[in-house]
Protein backbone atom coordinates (compact mmCIF):
# COMPACT_ATOMS: atom_id res chain seq x y z
CA UNK A 1 0.00 0.00 0.00
CA UNK A 2 2.92 2.33 1.44
CA UNK A 3 4.47 1.36 -2.24
CA UNK A 4 1.47 2.79 -4.04
CA UNK A 5 1.35 5.55 -2.16
CA UNK A 6 4.65 6.72 -2.97
CA UNK A 7 4.37 6.17 -6.90
CA UNK A 8 2.23 8.90 -7.44
CA UNK A 9 3.56 12.30 -7.19
CA UNK A 10 0.83 14.20 -6.12
CA UNK A 11 -0.55 11.71 -3.33
CA UNK A 12 -1.22 14.12 -1.04
CA UNK A 13 -3.79 16.06 -2.92
CA UNK A 14 -5.55 12.78 -4.38
CA UNK A 15 -7.57 12.10 -1.88
CA UNK A 16 -9.87 15.33 -1.03
CA UNK A 17 -10.11 15.12 -4.74
CA UNK A 18 -11.97 11.72 -4.33
CA UNK A 19 -15.33 11.32 -4.00
CA UNK A 20 -17.16 10.91 -0.70
CA UNK A 21 -16.88 6.96 -0.91
CA UNK A 22 -13.34 7.07 -1.52
CA UNK A 23 -12.63 9.57 1.39
CA UNK A 24 -14.83 7.26 3.70
CA UNK A 25 -12.59 4.50 2.61
CA UNK A 26 -9.34 5.75 3.70
CA UNK A 27 -10.06 6.25 7.37
CA UNK A 28 -7.47 5.28 9.57
CA UNK A 29 -8.65 2.66 12.39
CA UNK A 30 -8.07 -0.42 9.87
CA UNK A 31 -4.99 -2.30 8.64
CA UNK A 32 -4.22 -5.05 6.46
CA UNK A 33 -4.61 -7.51 8.29
CA UNK A 34 -8.06 -6.09 10.26
CA UNK A 35 -10.02 -5.01 7.88
CA UNK A 36 -11.83 -7.13 5.28
CA UNK A 37 -12.12 -3.81 3.06
CA UNK A 38 -8.56 -3.20 2.32
CA UNK A 39 -8.53 -6.01 -0.33
CA UNK A 40 -9.63 -3.53 -2.34
CA UNK A 41 -7.99 -0.32 -1.91
CA UNK A 42 -4.43 0.10 -3.40
CA UNK A 43 -4.91 -2.72 -6.09
CA UNK A 44 -1.37 -2.55 -7.53
CA UNK A 45 -2.47 -3.39 -11.66
CA UNK A 46 1.69 -3.13 -12.46
CA UNK A 47 4.68 -4.14 -10.87
CA UNK A 48 6.21 -1.09 -9.93
CA UNK A 49 3.10 -0.26 -8.44
CA UNK A 50 2.66 2.94 -11.11
CA UNK A 51 -1.24 1.84 -11.93
CA UNK A 52 -3.39 1.48 -9.00
CA UNK A 53 -7.08 0.74 -8.79
CA UNK A 54 -8.81 1.53 -5.39
CA UNK A 55 -12.91 0.39 -5.01
CA UNK A 56 -15.35 1.93 -2.70
CA UNK A 57 -18.78 1.99 -2.43
CA UNK A 58 -21.83 2.45 0.27
CA UNK A 59 -25.49 0.95 1.15
CA UNK A 60 -27.79 2.97 2.86
CA UNK A 61 -30.79 2.15 4.16
CA UNK A 62 -33.28 5.17 5.75
CA UNK A 63 -37.04 4.59 6.79
CA UNK A 64 -38.65 8.46 6.59
CA UNK A 65 -42.14 9.19 8.35
CA UNK A 66 -43.03 12.65 7.56
CA UNK A 67 -46.46 14.50 8.94
CA UNK A 68 -47.33 17.29 7.64
CA UNK A 69 -44.45 18.38 5.64
CA UNK A 70 -43.45 22.17 5.19
CA UNK A 71 -45.76 23.34 8.05
CA UNK A 72 -48.97 21.50 5.79
CA UNK A 73 -48.25 23.39 3.05
CA UNK A 74 -47.02 20.76 1.12
CA UNK A 75 -48.15 17.51 -0.41
CA UNK A 76 -48.98 14.73 0.61
CA UNK A 77 -50.22 15.53 3.80
CA UNK A 78 -48.15 12.07 5.40
CA UNK A 79 -45.37 10.22 3.42
CA UNK A 80 -44.22 7.55 5.41
CA UNK A 81 -40.94 6.13 3.13
CA UNK A 82 -38.23 3.43 3.10
CA UNK A 83 -35.50 4.88 0.85
CA UNK A 84 -32.54 2.18 -0.11
CA UNK A 85 -29.49 3.96 -1.66
CA UNK A 86 -26.28 1.93 -2.88
CA UNK A 87 -22.96 2.91 -5.01
CA UNK A 88 -20.14 1.51 -6.67
CA UNK A 89 -16.77 3.33 -7.49
CA UNK A 90 -13.62 2.40 -9.04
CA UNK A 91 -10.89 5.12 -9.07
CA UNK A 92 -8.23 4.04 -11.71
CA UNK A 93 -4.47 5.49 -11.64
CA UNK A 94 -2.04 5.66 -14.47
CA UNK A 95 0.89 6.48 -13.19
CA UNK A 96 1.22 9.95 -11.15
CA UNK A 97 -0.31 12.15 -13.21
CA UNK A 98 -3.38 10.71 -14.74
CA UNK A 99 -6.97 9.88 -13.09
CA UNK A 100 -10.26 7.99 -13.66
CA UNK A 101 -13.13 7.91 -11.76
CA UNK A 102 -16.44 5.81 -11.90
CA UNK A 103 -19.58 5.89 -9.64
CA UNK A 104 -22.68 4.33 -10.56
CA UNK A 105 -25.53 4.91 -7.95
CA UNK A 106 -29.40 3.26 -7.59
CA UNK A 107 -31.56 5.25 -5.48
CA UNK A 108 -35.15 3.15 -4.49
CA UNK A 109 -38.04 4.04 -2.70
CA UNK A 110 -40.09 0.94 -2.21
CA UNK A 111 -42.29 2.69 -0.07
CA UNK A 112 -43.58 6.21 -0.91
CA UNK A 113 -46.47 8.06 -1.13
CA UNK A 114 -47.43 8.58 -4.79
CA UNK A 115 -44.56 9.20 -7.46
CA UNK A 116 -40.85 9.45 -5.89
CA UNK A 117 -38.59 12.68 -7.24
CA UNK A 118 -35.88 12.21 -8.92
CA UNK A 119 -33.94 12.82 -6.05
CA UNK A 120 -34.88 10.25 -4.07
CA UNK A 121 -35.55 7.22 -6.81
CA UNK A 122 -32.88 6.76 -9.83
CA UNK A 123 -32.56 2.97 -10.65
CA UNK A 124 -29.70 2.96 -12.02
CA UNK A 125 -27.18 6.05 -13.20
CA UNK A 126 -23.83 7.30 -13.49
CA UNK A 127 -23.22 9.89 -10.67
CA UNK A 128 -19.79 10.63 -11.40
CA UNK A 129 -17.51 9.88 -14.14
CA UNK A 130 -14.82 12.26 -15.09
CA UNK A 131 -10.84 11.97 -16.02
CA UNK A 132 -8.14 13.80 -13.92
CA UNK A 133 -5.12 15.33 -15.17
CA UNK A 134 -2.49 16.36 -12.40
CA UNK A 135 0.50 18.11 -12.66
CA UNK A 136 3.61 19.37 -10.07
CA UNK A 137 4.11 23.02 -10.76
CA UNK A 138 6.05 25.64 -8.45
CA UNK A 139 4.56 24.98 -4.63
CA UNK A 140 2.04 23.12 -5.40
CA UNK A 141 0.20 20.65 -8.09
CA UNK A 142 -2.61 22.06 -10.81
CA UNK A 143 -5.39 19.49 -11.30
CA UNK A 144 -7.62 19.77 -14.35
CA UNK A 145 -10.96 17.45 -14.30
CA UNK A 146 -13.82 16.73 -16.94
CA UNK A 147 -16.85 15.27 -16.86
CA UNK A 148 -19.23 14.51 -14.18
CA UNK A 149 -18.44 15.51 -10.77
CA UNK A 150 -19.74 16.20 -7.06
CA UNK A 151 -18.55 19.76 -5.95
CA UNK A 152 -19.02 21.09 -1.70
CA UNK A 153 -17.06 23.99 -0.84
CA UNK A 154 -16.39 25.51 2.24
CA UNK A 155 -19.09 24.82 4.41
CA UNK A 156 -21.83 23.38 2.02
CA UNK A 157 -23.92 27.13 2.31
CA UNK A 158 -24.08 27.29 -0.99
CA UNK A 159 -22.42 24.02 -2.55
CA UNK A 160 -23.28 20.93 -1.48
CA UNK A 161 -23.34 17.20 -2.24
CA UNK A 162 -26.94 17.02 -0.85
CA UNK A 163 -26.61 13.53 1.36
CA UNK A 164 -29.69 13.70 2.79
CA UNK A 165 -31.70 12.26 -0.47
CA UNK A 166 -31.14 9.29 -1.80
CA UNK A 167 -29.58 11.05 -4.94
CA UNK A 168 -26.83 13.69 -4.25
CA UNK A 169 -26.15 16.42 -6.58
CA UNK A 170 -23.39 16.37 -9.30
CA UNK A 171 -22.10 18.72 -12.01
CA UNK A 172 -21.10 18.19 -15.89
CA UNK A 173 -18.41 20.36 -16.56
CA UNK A 174 -14.68 21.13 -15.92
CA UNK A 175 -13.08 21.76 -13.22
CA UNK A 176 -9.33 23.23 -12.37
CA UNK A 177 -7.43 23.32 -9.32
CA UNK A 178 -4.20 24.86 -7.84
CA UNK A 179 -3.38 22.60 -5.09
CA UNK A 180 -0.39 23.89 -2.40
CA UNK A 181 -1.65 22.07 0.64
CA UNK A 182 -4.81 20.33 1.53
CA UNK A 183 -5.58 24.19 3.30
CA UNK A 184 -4.37 26.28 0.58
CA UNK A 185 -5.96 25.89 -3.00
CA UNK A 186 -7.95 27.67 -5.69
CA UNK A 187 -10.80 26.04 -7.62
CA UNK A 188 -12.26 27.07 -10.90
CA UNK A 189 -15.14 25.45 -12.69
CA UNK A 190 -17.46 25.94 -15.05
CA UNK A 191 -20.66 22.93 -15.45
CA UNK A 192 -23.92 22.61 -15.43
CA UNK A 193 -25.81 20.77 -12.62
CA UNK A 194 -27.16 17.26 -13.48
CA UNK A 195 -31.23 16.63 -13.37
CA UNK A 196 -31.44 13.03 -11.87
CA UNK A 197 -34.08 10.95 -13.55
CA UNK A 198 -36.52 7.84 -12.58
CA UNK A 199 -35.29 5.73 -14.78
CA UNK A 200 -31.94 3.74 -16.30
CA UNK A 201 -28.90 6.16 -16.98
CA UNK A 202 -31.27 8.75 -18.31
CA UNK A 203 -29.45 11.65 -15.93
CA UNK A 204 -29.08 14.76 -18.22
CA UNK A 205 -27.20 18.04 -17.60
CA UNK A 206 -29.77 21.18 -17.38
CA UNK A 207 -29.69 22.93 -20.07
CA UNK A 208 -31.54 25.63 -18.62
CA UNK A 209 -28.68 26.24 -16.15
CA UNK A 210 -24.72 27.40 -16.36
CA UNK A 211 -22.72 27.49 -13.16
CA UNK A 212 -19.28 28.98 -12.80
CA UNK A 213 -16.77 30.40 -10.39
CA UNK A 214 -13.94 30.83 -8.49
CA UNK A 215 -13.26 29.71 -5.05
CA UNK A 216 -10.02 29.77 -3.11
CA UNK A 217 -8.92 28.90 0.68
CA UNK A 218 -5.51 29.75 2.87
CA UNK A 219 -5.21 29.97 6.54
CA UNK A 220 -4.74 33.61 7.29
CA UNK A 221 -0.80 34.10 7.97
CA UNK A 222 -0.09 35.59 11.30
CA UNK A 223 -3.43 34.34 13.14
CA UNK A 224 -2.91 30.86 14.34
CA UNK A 225 -5.94 28.71 13.80
CA UNK A 226 -7.76 31.02 11.74
CA UNK A 227 -8.70 30.21 7.95
CA UNK A 228 -10.52 31.94 5.14
CA UNK A 229 -12.15 31.75 2.08
CA UNK A 230 -12.87 33.98 -0.65
CA UNK A 231 -14.90 32.96 -3.66
CA UNK A 232 -17.26 34.53 -7.09
CA UNK A 233 -19.67 32.68 -8.39
CA UNK A 234 -22.20 33.08 -11.09
CA UNK A 235 -25.26 31.67 -12.53
CA UNK A 236 -27.67 31.74 -15.44
CA UNK A 237 -31.10 30.45 -15.05
CA UNK A 238 -33.77 30.23 -17.23
CA UNK A 239 -37.29 30.85 -16.02
CA UNK A 240 -36.50 31.57 -12.28
CA UNK A 241 -39.07 31.43 -9.92
CA UNK A 242 -39.47 34.18 -6.78
CA UNK A 243 -42.77 35.87 -5.47
CA UNK A 244 -41.79 38.59 -7.72
CA UNK A 245 -42.61 36.35 -10.74
CA UNK A 246 -41.09 34.29 -13.30
CA UNK A 247 -38.05 35.46 -15.46
CA UNK A 248 -34.84 34.50 -16.58
CA UNK A 249 -32.19 35.08 -13.57
CA UNK A 250 -28.53 35.98 -14.05
CA UNK A 251 -26.90 36.21 -10.72
CA UNK A 252 -23.60 37.21 -9.11
CA UNK A 253 -22.26 36.38 -5.74
CA UNK A 254 -19.40 37.41 -4.04
CA UNK A 255 -18.71 36.27 -0.64
CA UNK A 256 -15.91 35.76 2.27
CA UNK A 257 -15.63 32.86 5.07
CA UNK A 258 -13.59 32.93 8.42
CA UNK A 259 -13.38 29.91 10.05
CA UNK A 260 -11.51 27.96 12.66
CA UNK A 261 -10.65 26.84 16.68
CA UNK A 262 -8.63 27.98 19.58
CA UNK A 263 -9.15 26.41 22.54
CA UNK A 264 -12.41 25.13 23.18
CA UNK A 265 -14.05 27.89 21.20
CA UNK A 266 -15.04 26.92 17.39
CA UNK A 267 -16.20 29.60 15.05
CA UNK A 268 -17.34 29.62 11.03
CA UNK A 269 -18.97 32.79 10.39
CA UNK A 270 -19.88 33.27 6.86
CA UNK A 271 -21.25 36.49 4.41
CA UNK A 272 -22.30 37.05 1.20
CA UNK A 273 -23.36 39.61 -1.61
CA UNK A 274 -25.64 39.22 -4.63
CA UNK A 275 -25.93 41.32 -7.84
CA UNK A 276 -27.29 40.59 -11.29
CA UNK A 277 -30.78 40.83 -13.55
CA UNK A 278 -34.14 38.61 -12.81
CA UNK A 279 -35.38 39.48 -16.45
CA UNK A 280 -36.01 43.47 -15.90
CA UNK A 281 -35.53 43.68 -12.41
CA UNK A 282 -31.77 44.42 -10.55
CA UNK A 283 -30.72 42.17 -8.35
CA UNK A 284 -29.39 43.44 -4.41
CA UNK A 285 -29.01 40.64 -2.22
CA UNK A 286 -27.87 39.55 0.85
CA UNK A 287 -26.64 36.97 3.15
CA UNK A 288 -24.72 36.58 6.66
CA UNK A 289 -24.59 33.16 8.71
CA UNK A 290 -22.66 32.21 12.06
CA UNK A 291 -22.13 28.88 13.82
CA UNK A 292 -19.59 29.06 16.79
CA UNK A 293 -19.82 27.33 19.80
CA UNK A 294 -17.68 26.07 23.18
CA UNK A 295 -16.33 22.57 23.92
CA UNK A 296 -16.29 21.51 27.52
CA UNK A 297 -13.48 18.88 27.27
CA UNK A 298 -13.12 18.27 31.03
CA UNK A 299 -16.87 17.67 31.89
CA UNK A 300 -18.95 14.60 31.92
CA UNK A 301 -19.86 13.80 27.88
CA UNK A 302 -17.85 16.91 26.86
CA UNK A 303 -20.66 18.97 25.86
CA UNK A 304 -20.32 21.66 23.27
CA UNK A 305 -22.42 24.50 23.60
CA UNK A 306 -23.36 25.93 19.72
CA UNK A 307 -25.08 28.86 18.73
CA UNK A 308 -26.02 28.96 14.96
CA UNK A 309 -28.05 31.89 13.29
CA UNK A 310 -28.77 33.14 9.59
CA UNK A 311 -29.94 35.97 7.82
CA UNK A 312 -30.96 35.49 4.21
CA UNK A 313 -32.46 38.30 2.27
CA UNK A 314 -36.39 38.69 0.88
CA UNK A 315 -37.54 41.05 -1.40
CA UNK A 316 -39.25 44.48 0.51
CA UNK A 317 -41.18 45.25 -2.29
CA UNK A 318 -42.20 42.88 -5.10
CA UNK A 319 -43.04 45.89 -7.61
CA UNK A 320 -39.76 47.93 -7.24
CA UNK A 321 -38.27 46.76 -10.54
CA UNK A 322 -35.95 45.49 -7.82
CA UNK A 323 -35.10 41.37 -6.51
CA UNK A 324 -34.29 41.14 -3.08
CA UNK A 325 -34.58 37.46 -2.65
CA UNK A 326 -31.40 36.08 -1.77
CA UNK A 327 -30.17 32.35 -3.81
CA UNK A 328 -28.89 30.06 -1.82
CA UNK A 329 -27.71 28.23 -5.23
CA UNK A 330 -26.92 24.81 -4.67
CA UNK A 331 -27.37 24.10 -0.73
CA UNK A 332 -26.95 21.33 1.20
CA UNK A 333 -30.49 19.88 2.00
CA UNK A 334 -32.31 19.29 4.11
CA UNK A 335 -30.34 22.65 5.57
CA UNK A 336 -31.75 23.56 9.73
CA UNK A 337 -33.12 19.93 10.43
CA UNK A 338 -33.66 16.60 9.02
CA UNK A 339 -37.51 17.96 8.12
CA UNK A 340 -36.30 20.15 5.47
CA UNK A 341 -39.00 22.31 6.44
CA UNK A 342 -37.65 25.48 4.82
CA UNK A 343 -35.14 26.83 2.31
CA UNK A 344 -32.52 29.58 3.23
CA UNK A 345 -34.23 32.19 1.22
CA UNK A 346 -35.70 35.34 2.81
CA UNK A 347 -35.22 33.97 6.16
CA UNK A 348 -33.91 34.99 9.72
CA UNK A 349 -33.42 31.79 12.62
CA UNK A 350 -31.30 31.62 15.17
CA UNK A 351 -30.80 27.44 16.73
CA UNK A 352 -28.97 27.38 20.15
CA UNK A 353 -28.20 23.45 20.67
CA UNK A 354 -26.23 21.55 22.29
CA UNK A 355 -23.95 18.18 21.48
CA UNK A 356 -23.34 15.08 24.16
CA UNK A 357 -21.14 12.94 23.71
CA UNK A 358 -22.50 9.96 25.85
CA UNK A 359 -20.50 7.31 24.57
CA UNK A 360 -17.14 7.92 22.83
CA UNK A 361 -18.52 7.57 19.00
CA UNK A 362 -22.11 8.04 20.67
CA UNK A 363 -23.29 11.99 19.74
CA UNK A 364 -26.26 13.37 21.03
CA UNK A 365 -27.38 17.03 19.35
CA UNK A 366 -30.98 19.04 20.31
CA UNK A 367 -31.44 22.31 19.14
CA UNK A 368 -34.60 25.22 19.10
CA UNK A 369 -35.00 27.28 16.29
CA UNK A 370 -37.40 29.71 15.58
CA UNK A 371 -37.84 31.27 12.05
CA UNK A 372 -39.20 34.56 10.70
CA UNK A 373 -39.20 36.12 7.36
CA UNK A 374 -36.46 39.01 6.59
CA UNK A 375 -38.87 40.67 4.30
CA UNK A 376 -42.80 40.80 5.18
CA UNK A 377 -43.82 41.57 1.42
CA UNK A 378 -41.96 38.47 -0.14
CA UNK A 379 -42.79 34.94 0.44
CA UNK A 380 -42.02 31.71 2.11
CA UNK A 381 -40.38 29.27 0.63
CA UNK A 382 -39.71 25.59 0.93
CA UNK A 383 -36.68 23.36 0.35
CA UNK A 384 -37.32 23.44 -3.21
CA UNK A 385 -36.40 27.22 -3.01
CA UNK A 386 -39.65 28.08 -4.57
CA UNK A 387 -42.08 30.46 -3.35
CA UNK A 388 -44.95 28.86 -1.16
CA UNK A 389 -48.47 29.98 -2.29
CA UNK A 390 -50.44 32.35 -0.26
CA UNK A 391 -47.45 33.47 2.21
CA UNK A 392 -46.46 36.55 0.38
CA UNK A 393 -46.94 39.87 2.28
CA UNK A 394 -49.43 39.68 5.51
CA UNK A 395 -48.84 41.53 9.19
CA UNK A 396 -46.47 39.59 10.88
CA UNK A 397 -42.67 37.95 9.67
CA UNK A 398 -43.03 34.58 12.52
CA UNK A 399 -43.16 31.87 10.56
CA UNK A 400 -43.38 28.84 13.42
CA UNK A 401 -40.50 26.92 15.53
CA UNK A 402 -38.63 23.26 15.29
CA UNK A 403 -37.16 21.39 17.70
CA UNK A 404 -34.63 18.47 16.77
CA UNK A 405 -32.85 15.84 17.93
CA UNK A 406 -29.93 13.67 16.66
CA UNK A 407 -28.34 10.33 17.46
CA UNK A 408 -26.12 9.54 15.91
CA UNK A 409 -22.76 6.08 16.57
CA UNK A 410 -20.72 5.89 14.39
CA UNK A 411 -20.08 2.14 15.55
CA UNK A 412 -17.12 1.18 13.25
CA UNK A 413 -14.90 2.74 10.10
CA UNK A 414 -17.51 1.35 8.13
CA UNK A 415 -20.68 1.27 10.11
CA UNK A 416 -22.81 4.43 11.16
CA UNK A 417 -26.26 4.03 12.75
CA UNK A 418 -28.40 7.09 13.37
CA UNK A 419 -31.78 8.68 14.04
CA UNK A 420 -33.58 11.62 14.25
CA UNK A 421 -36.73 13.01 15.59
CA UNK A 422 -38.30 16.54 14.94
CA UNK A 423 -41.55 18.58 15.55
CA UNK A 424 -42.13 21.78 14.44
CA UNK A 425 -45.59 24.67 14.87
CA UNK A 426 -46.26 27.32 12.49
CA UNK A 427 -46.41 30.71 13.68
CA UNK A 428 -49.68 33.37 12.62
CA UNK A 429 -48.84 34.00 9.05
CA UNK A 430 -48.16 30.19 7.81
CA UNK A 431 -51.42 29.36 9.85
CA UNK A 432 -53.22 31.85 7.99
CA UNK A 433 -51.82 30.36 4.56
CA UNK A 434 -53.19 26.70 6.33
CA UNK A 435 -49.90 25.76 7.69
CA UNK A 436 -49.83 23.33 11.04
CA UNK A 437 -48.35 21.51 13.47
CA UNK A 438 -46.46 18.69 12.33
CA UNK A 439 -43.37 16.03 12.82
CA UNK A 440 -40.48 14.13 11.08
CA UNK A 441 -38.70 10.68 11.84
CA UNK A 442 -36.03 8.96 10.60
CA UNK A 443 -33.49 6.75 10.97
CA UNK A 444 -30.14 5.53 8.84
CA UNK A 445 -27.82 2.67 8.63
CA UNK A 446 -24.90 3.03 6.30
CA UNK A 447 -22.00 0.23 5.45
CA UNK A 448 -19.25 2.16 3.55
CA UNK A 449 -16.15 0.90 2.45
Amino acid sequence: MRRLRKATLVGACWLPLAGAAMAQADKPGGTPETDPFDRFKDIALTADGAVGLRLGGQIRIRPEFSRHPVFGLATPDHNNGLLIRSFLSADLRLGPYLRAFVEVVSGQAPIWAGTPPGTQLDRLDLRQGYGELTLPIAAGSLMVRGGRQEMSFGSSRLISVRDSPNIRRAFDGVRAAWIASPDTRVDAFLVRPVAPLAGLFDDRSDPAQVFWGVYGANPVPGVPGLKADLYYLGLNRENARFAQGTADEHRHTVGARLFGKAGGFDWNLEGAYQFGNFGRADIQAWMASAVVGYSFADLPFMPRLGLNADAFSGDGNLRDGKLGTFNPLFPRLPYFSEANLVGPANLLNIQPNITLALLPKVKLTLGWNPLWKQAKADAFYGPAITPVARTAGGAGRYLGQQVSTTLEWTASDHLTLGGTYVAYAPGERIRQAGGRSGSFAAGWATVTF
